[in-house]
């Protein structure tokens, strides 16, 4: 997610019903190459302001992500009415944590449930936005993102997705294969039909293929995503184990 616009912080920021699967997103970034039947989404935060949500719905836009919370006490200014819209235009939504690896792992799990509160029906599994490492060595960043997610899927009855770049995952997150584990948001800019796909994950759930798209109802520019499988397959991911 764009560190420039992410996070109002001191650190760089960073977030499914299927409307239509078919109309084309504004997105000039989006190359030829790339699957044209991969269902689309966005994810945002505060940094987008208000959002017309039914139009981005008319776009095309299957799923979205709302950024929640971040550390262990922001919570983003926006969320509520995000969160809110995406569920009344009829986008699958899910919500997403901005992690800090030099504050303790079970605060911003807490406080990350707590300002999303109780889940709804259709709601996607959370993710978990892991890409900057707060001066911290890579075993306390592989630590504490692992504990979040444990706390958070205890809580939920879900397994969480992990966001982070391509480069960010290679230099800091590779060595942990619990971490390997969970379901990947790869963030990766490229004029390839596919994502590459860090060391020692399999393959991706969704691709974050372009930061300053843009989509009517969304002033300024928003990431755009992919989804690496059917509707079917995205309704399944926030369903909880059996």
């Amino acid at each position: 997610m764009n560190n420039a616009r992410r996070h109002g912080q001191s650190w760089p920021r960073r977030a499914f019903r299927a409307i239509s699967t078919t109309a084309p997103c504004a997105a000039p970034e989006r190359q030829s190459g790339m699957d044209s039947t991969l269902l689309k989404g966005i994810d945002v935060s505060h940094f987008q302001g208000r959002i017309d949500w039914p139009k981005v719905a008319q776009q095309g836009i299957a799923f979205a992500y709302a950024k929640a919370s971040e550390g262990s006490g922001v919570t983003d200014a926006m969320f509520g009415a995000n969160y809110q819209g995406m569920r009344a235009a009829g986008i699958a939504r899910g919500a997403y944590h901005f992690l800090h690896a030099d504050v303790d792992a079970g605060q911003q799990a807490r406080h990350f449930l707590s300002v999303l509160g109780a889940p709804e029906a259709g709601d996607l599994p959370p993710m978990l936005d892991v890409e900057t490492a707060c001066g911290m060595p890579c075993a306390a960043i592989d630590s504490c993102a692992l504990e979040w997610l444990t706390e958070v899927q205890k809580a939920l009855g879900c397994t969480p997705l992990i966001y982070s770049s391509l480069s960010f995952w290679n230099s800091n997150l590779a060595g942990c294969a619990a971490l390997c584990a969970y379901p990947l948001w790869i963030a990766e800019y490229t004029t390839a039909a596919a994502p590459v796909v860090p060391h020692g994950v399999s393959g991706y759930t969704i691709w974050q293929h372009a930061q300053t798209g843009t989509l009517d109802g969304i002033a300024g520019a928003v990431d755009l995503d992919l989804f690496n499988g059917s509707a079917e397959a995205l309704a399944q991911l926030g369903r909880p184990a059996a």
